[in-house]
């Protein structure tokens, strides 16, 4: 029931009223009671509704496993969470997204004020969608675009209460059950799962209870110990405060500026503000960062399917399209660790100019920007019906986590240093970029095994972390493991 405020505006009148007059304030609101001239005798009564209290809600998408893709670009036309005391919205405007990079992990798509109370599901209109695939006939990838509107109206579980206390809303899209046909002709039905998880509860990094990693974005403003970003891939701008136990990489707190591309680790804090962890600053106003998955490779160049980015020449229309990443003596080669641990490893991880294959996922970072196509397609090698979204040089190139789903050799529990073999789908995209049928994933003690959960031997699952190729042997250093 919504909190109701009664207004009383009572005129002096005679006492052999004032019974009269109460009584009928037990059952009305009044504007006067009897006595006063020229009134027929007759009342209005008037209400006002309180709006229901609200609470920070932490909206984040993320990607059901569907192997067979290399790029899924979606168009979220609007997005609403329905609740007992009125609907929150989460997206009015259109928002591209890719989903295939967010196998095994979330992204924030935006931060609500959601009133307290009740939510029993969420509307989601998708404009249209764009799948890049590896064909299974001609093993080349292509490309199709889906056209919408599709809107699905997402059933919850179980109710979920928004209380005073922050939370996270983690929508999943499966894509394996959202997309039917055949190559050239395929349909997408939306297929969206739902969970959620409350601040302080869990692991505050875990994207399940509000923790963010690695947002990428560009700083829009500064001020004090906060600064506030925006990112291609989420609605409207986010705010991040900073404290004395804030990491900063390459860059300070009175080192940033408007236009520096950064990389965000953050956590949701009990009043709703965002707190950063960790900030490092990637390239300066007029450079671009982006992430993809690798589909061949040469000493000079790399071609990617565009998942990510942000910055100079990147439009959220070139997710899901091709991107030539040239290479030359001056870029340098990282391994992103945040989140990834990569000691006390039977085998020594590499990633440079002599280690670097197609099928793992980069970011590469330019100082010069992206520079745009001509709109033609991809030709050459596997890429035959993509298409080229432009080019840029790699000042840096960094190896960052991936997804891969499949079923293990052996039971999995949390906790403690393992491994096993990860026997891969038959219609896996990474089998048709490598030849590769399982890779064996290295569990270490930090590993995250989402809800907490054992995973059978033989069941479905997914990892997801770095990828490696030791001597033709592929090996993956898992940042979380989780059952599909």
């Amino acid at each position: 029931m919504h909190p109701q405020k009664f207004g009383f505006l009572l005129r002096p009148t005679p006492l052999i009223l004032a019974s009269a007059c109460l009584a009928f304030v037990s059952t009305a609101a009044l504007n006067g009671c009897g006595g006063a001239a020229g009134m027929s005798g007759s009342s209005t009564s008037t209400t006002s509704t309180i709006p229901a209290a609200t609470t920070a809600v932490q909206v984040n998408m993320g990607d059901s496993p569907a192997d067979w893709m290399l790029g899924f670009s979606m168009s979220i036309g609007s997005m609403t969470l329905t609740g007992s005391n009125g609907s929150a919205t989460v997206v009015s405007s259109p928002i591209e997204m890719e989903m295939t990079h967010l196998m095994g992990a979330m992204q924030p798509l935006a931060m609500v004020s959601a009133p307290q109370g009740s939510y029993t599901g969420a509307t989601v209109m998708i404009e249209s969608a764009t799948v890049t695939y590896v064909s299974p006939t001609t093993k080349t990838v292509t490309q199709q675009t889906i056209q919408g509107p599709m809107t699905v109206n997402v059933t919850f579980p179980s109710s979920v209460t928004v209380g005073s206390t922050p939370m996270a809303m983690n929508f999943d899209l499966n894509l394996a059950s959202s997309i039917t046909g055949t190559a050239g002709s395929l349909t997408m039905s939306p297929v969206f799962e739902m969970t959620s998880g409350l601040q302080g509860s869990g692991n505050a990094a875990d994207y399940a209870d509000g923790g963010i990693g690695e947002m990428m974005g560009s700083i829009s403003s500064v001020s004090g110990s906060s600064f506030s970003m925006t990112s291609l891939e989420s609605a409207g701008t986010f705010t991040f405060a900073t404290n004395s136990s804030t990491v900063f990489d390459n860059t300070t707190m009175g080192g940033m500026s408007s236009g520096m591309l950064v990389m965000v680790d953050a956590t949701l804090q009990s009043d709703g503000s965002l707190m950063a962890t960790k900030v490092e600053s990637m390239a300066g106003s007029g450079g671009m960062m982006g992430g993809g998955i690798i589909t061949a490779a040469t000493s000079s160049s790399l071609t990617l399917v565009m998942q990510n980015g942000v910055g100079n020449g990147m439009m959220s229309s070139f997710l899901a399209d091709g991107v030539t990443v040239n290479l030359n003596a001056s870029t340098t080669y990282q391994i992103d660790e945040d989140g990834v641990d990569l000691s006390s490893l039977p085998f020594t991880p590499a990633f440079d100019a002599s280690h670097i294959y197609a099928g793992q996922s980069v970011m590469p970072v330019s100082s010069g920007g992206m520079m745009g196509s001509s709109g033609g397609m991809m030709g050459g090698g596997m890429m035959s019906g993509v298409s080229m979204a432009g080019s840029l040089t790699a000042s840096g190139l960094w190896l960052v986590p991936q997804g891969l789903s499949g079923t293990p050799s052996a039971a999995l529990t949390g906790g403690a240093a393992a491994n096993f073999t990860m026997a891969l789908p038959s219609d896996s995209a990474f089998t048709s970029l490598t030849g590769a049928t399982s890779v064996t994933v290295y569990q270490q003690a930090s590993t995250i095994m989402e809800g907490g959960s054992t995973i059978a031997s033989g069941a479905a699952m997914h990892a997801y972390g770095l990828l490696f190729d030791d001597g033709g042997q592929w090996k993956m250093v898992a940042m979380r493991l989780g059952a599909n």
